[in-house]
């Protein structure tokens, strides 16, 4: 009865157990982040208690450890052979960056957890088929997640994905579906870096911003070393490189502090906080962004 439970709790049929340590403290108010008209916002403003409680409840459940995957343990080699799989695969089906980066997580927690190993052989080997086939049900099991919340469920069954990725029988997606949410102990409900920059942006940051900053978390998917980083400075950091694309000023010290103060306000991280995250993205840009990360960004404090 209890595993039944917990499936029902993971497809949002049941509301979710609250996280372990739900006591965790709430990151530091937020202060503002100015509107792309150019116009100042105030400098501070308190959260309302349904802000407050939803920062904190996020933050607690990023850190716990039952829903993190382990860096050291992940296989590099498989994972860069499943995410841009994954990817392809979302996108045939219609599914979005908020599932795509759920079912990322999914996969990244199962791969530090068990060893699938993947070849890059052009054909089907064992190995390849077993890494596709936890993709597909990584995806099918975040879908069914976050269509739990949506107004609208995106259309997908097992029987279309086996028909699509030529696996045996919808019932080998089930049950690997199945053997997922148990290795993942039912708990689905982490946030991920496309939760943290929908919260970062909620006010006072214009579409434009938001709309970069989820461009650039979507693109750090693909990368490694995004495992190690908790999705919160994963989303600072995109945040950050967002506004600094659309304003380069790279060398101007008051504009330079300013960004290291709203920063800070918005989302609890000073720039210094999320150097390792802001490197490697800026590092991922397609283009030639036109300006260099200025190193007032990680120095200390400027005197007022």
């Amino acid at each position: 009865m209890e595993q039944l439970d917990n499936y029902f709790r993971a497809i949002g049929v049941l509301p979710p157990l609250p996280p372990a340590n739900a006591h965790v403290q709430p990151a530091p108010t937020a202060s503002s982040y100015d509107d792309d008209d150019g116009a100042a916002a105030p400098a501070t403003y308190d959260y309302d208690s349904d802000d407050d409680y939803i920062g904190t409840s996020l933050r607690a459940m990023e850190t716990d450890a039952r829903q993190r995957p382990s860096p050291g343990c992940t296989d590099a080699v498989a994972r860069a052979a499943l995410v841009p799989w994954m990817h392809d695969f979302a996108r045939h089906f219609g599914v979005g960056q908020d599932a795509l980066h759920r079912a990322v997580s999914y996969a990244d927690r199962f791969l530090s957890a068990r060893a699938v190993t993947a070849t890059g052989a052009d054909d089907i080997d064992d190995d390849d088929y077993q890494l596709r086939l936890l993709g597909a049900a990584a995806v099918y099991a975040a879908s069914k997640y976050e269509d739990s919340r949506d107004t609208a469920p995106r259309m997908m069954n097992a029987r279309d994905i086996a028909t699509c990725c030529r696996f045996a029988a919808s019932q080998e997606v089930l049950d690997a579906e199945r053997a997922l949410l148990a290795a993942l102990g039912y708990r689905l409900d982490g946030p991920t870096a496309h939760t943290f920059v929908e919260h970062f942006t909620r006010r006072h940051v214009g579409q434009e911003v938001r709309r970069r900053a989820h461009a650039i978390a979507d693109s750090f998917l693909f990368d490694h070393r995004c495992v190690k980083l908790l999705p919160s400075a994963v989303a600072a950091a995109a945040v950050l490189l967002a506004r600094l694309c659309l304003e380069p000023a790279p060398h101007d010290r008051e504009q330079v502090r300013r960004w290291s103060r709203e920063l800070e306000g918005l989302t609890g991280y000073k720039p210094m906080d999320v150097y390792d995250g802001l490197d490697c993205m800026y590092n991922m840009l397609p283009d030639d962004p036109g300006f260099d990360i200025s190193p007032l960004l990680f120095a200390d404090p400027i005197p007022s």
